[in-house]
């Protein structure tokens, strides 16, 4: 049986090579989706957790401000009836219109007190005061507890997902040239399609080696 020509050989050659790059560029098109589709899903739950986290502080925002009114008037209405209280034992003729006025400051400031969680009230200076500080750490912690607030973990796999696809689709580009100049050597005349093979087999091992290195280097790193 006689030896195929070399060129026949040649085409053979640049044929398999082609479908080797084309099969590898495939692979790596459907990773890349698969990794945009990741840093997609990172970049969403990056803004929930930034919109749960923007809603938390806004529900803690108002709590604070009812609970710090509540005790500024709870302590208003306190004073009010001990002022009261004290000018009617200093002075046993006032009026009796202020027994009412004393024991409706009083009434008020037990509804005022109702309002309150003694968990979160201090005293500074001898006055009652609502702890702000307190309430926001126990409520975040709770809501943290549930859900995630914090996006910085998600906004850094998101960017390090879109790392990878950049890397991915350049590692493509080389692979599409190697199957240029494959084809390229395929259709053009023997004396060139050494030249051309060549820079295919260059380009293409320029992939392979980059990916090795991302797989085996970078990634361990």
């Amino acid at each position: 049986m006689p030896e195929p020509e070399p060129k026949n050989a040649l085409k053979t050659v640049l044929s398999i090579l082609i479908a080797l790059a084309a099969t590898t560029g495939a692979l790596i098109s459907w990773h890349a989706s698969r990794v945009g589709s990741a840093a997609s899903g990172a970049d969403g739950r990056a803004i929930g957790a930034a919109l749960d986290e923007a809603a938390t502080e806004m529900t803690i925002g108002s709590d604070v401000f009812s609970f710090q009114t509540a005790a500024r008037q709870f302590q208003l209405h306190r004073d009010n009836a001990k002022a009261i209280r004290e000018e009617a034992f200093r002075n046993p003729a006032v009026p009796e219109r202020w027994l009412d006025e004393w024991q409706g400051e009083s009434m008020r400031a037990k509804a005022r007190a109702s309002q309150l969680n003694l968990d979160f009230l201090k005293t500074v200076n001898g006055r009652v005061t609502f702890d702000p500080e307190k309430y926001h750490a126990m409520v975040r912690a709770q809501a943290e507890s549930e859900k995630t607030l914090d996006p910085a973990p998600f906004t850094a796999r998101a960017e390090a997902k879109r790392k990878e696809a950049l890397f991915l689709i350049s590692l493509n580009a080389l692979f599409t040239a190697a199957i240029f100049f494959f084809t390229v050597g395929l259709k053009t005349e023997l004396r060139l399609k050494s030249l051309w093979t060549t820079l295919g087999i260059l380009f293409y091992l320029a992939g392979t080696g980059a990916a090795a290195w991302r797989i085996f280097f970078a990634a361990a790193s």
